[in-house]
């Protein structure tokens, strides 16, 4: 599950481990169960960043950065919150998602 130089199994065994499950994975996006959150590679393989769904509340965030920021870090992987996203859909039924930096 390793893609190139972007740790996929690390980050899906680490998710896992926190209670999380990857629901979808598509070039450097990592779409999270629940669809709080996702995980963006950067250009660097083990940076990933962090946006969170428009619709996570503010506790349900700062879990998630609490948890998964230190567990990642304990495994070489660096996690950065860059801000928000938004998904939706077309009438060809292709998904758009939409990133808001902080």
């Amino acid at each position: 599950m390793e893609t190139g130089t972007r740790p996929l199994g690390t980050v899906a065994q680490l998710l896992e481990e926190l209670g999380h499950e990857i629901s979808y994975a598509y070039d450097d996006l990592i779409f999270v169960n629940e669809n709080d959150f996702l995980l963006q590679f950067s250009n660097t393989g083990h940076v990933l960043h962090l946006f969170f769904n428009k619709s996570c509340t503010k506790q349900s965030a700062d879990h998630i950065e609490q948890s998964v920021i230190p567990a990642a870090d304990k495994v070489g992987i660096s996690i950065i919150t860059k801000g928000m996203y938004s998904v939706s859909g077309d009438e060809d039924e292709q998904l758009r998602v939409e990133f808001f930096n902080n």
